[in-house]
């Protein structure tokens, strides 16, 4: 029979006999105090399993991260391809309207041009004939030309179309035309100048026209009162530039 007098029988005795250590802690110990020791092992295992997922995730994030990278370098590298050929496409567009505005322009003044005997006529004259660049360069320099700067003569020498026509008693007249598809105040302030310069220049009367398919409102008053002879184009044919 154990005999148990102090506290290191006790502890000696508890040590001998488990069965009596575990009575003795079941007496002492709440039932979750007993039970922590498993429950933190739970505890434990779920946080490493919790871990282990949060370590896959930030692999995963990582080579997203890294993909995502790469993406916005090609896409970078894409848009900046794709903007160079976008330009160079709108350049060669640009130059295709050019062509294209100049042949129409070209094959609407050479129209214009076939029909100086109509526009003459219609305005009242006979045609004569009509005046080329170095015509009219002759023109103006064999005239006084003091105050017209270098670009408005030059600006004169490339007008669209000038006709010389005589009237009745035979004197000479002049028509200053500009051609386009849609008169603006651009055509009839040349045509306008043209007109002066050439009375100017040769002592003429001179007349401005315009010959166009349509034209801008704001031209209306000049040719309503005269001041601009509107030649109409046939809308049939190959249209001029703008």
């Amino acid at each position: 029979m154990v005999t148990i007098s102090t506290t290191d029988d006790l502890l000696r005795a508890l040590s001998e006999n488990p069965d009596w250590k575990a009575a003795v802690r079941r007496e002492i110990l709440t039932e979750e105090l007993i039970n922590l020791p498993a429950r933190f092992d739970q505890f434990v295992a779920k946080t490493e399993q919790f871990m282990a997922k949060t370590d896959q995730f930030i692999v995963k994030t990582e080579q997203f991260i890294v993909e995502q990278r790469q993406f916005n370098k090609d896409q970078i590298q894409f848009n900046a391809t794709a903007s160079g050929f976008m330009t160079r496409t709108d350049r060669a567009i640009e130059r295709l309207r050019g062509d294209i505005s100049n042949m129409k322009g070209t094959h609407a003044r050479n129209a214009t041009a076939s029909e100086a005997t109509s526009i003459a006529f219609d305005m009242g004259f006979r045609s004569v004939r009509t005046l080329t660049q170095n015509d009219l360069l002759e023109m103006h320099v064999a005239a006084d030309t003091s105050g017209i700067g270098l670009n408005e003569l030059r600006s004169f020498r490339r007008a669209d179309l000038v006709i010389e026509a005589a009237d009745d008693d035979g004197n000479t007249h002049y028509i200053a035309m500009e051609v386009s598809y849609t008169a603006d105040v651009r055509d009839t302030s040349r045509a306008i100048r043209n007109a002066g310069y050439l009375t100017r220049f040769t002592g003429c009367p001179a007349h401005a026209a315009v010959a166009s398919i349509r034209n801008d409102r704001d031209i209306q008053a000049d040719i309503d009162s005269g001041q601009v002879y509107w030649y109409e184009l046939d809308d049939r044919e190959p249209r001029p530039e703008d």
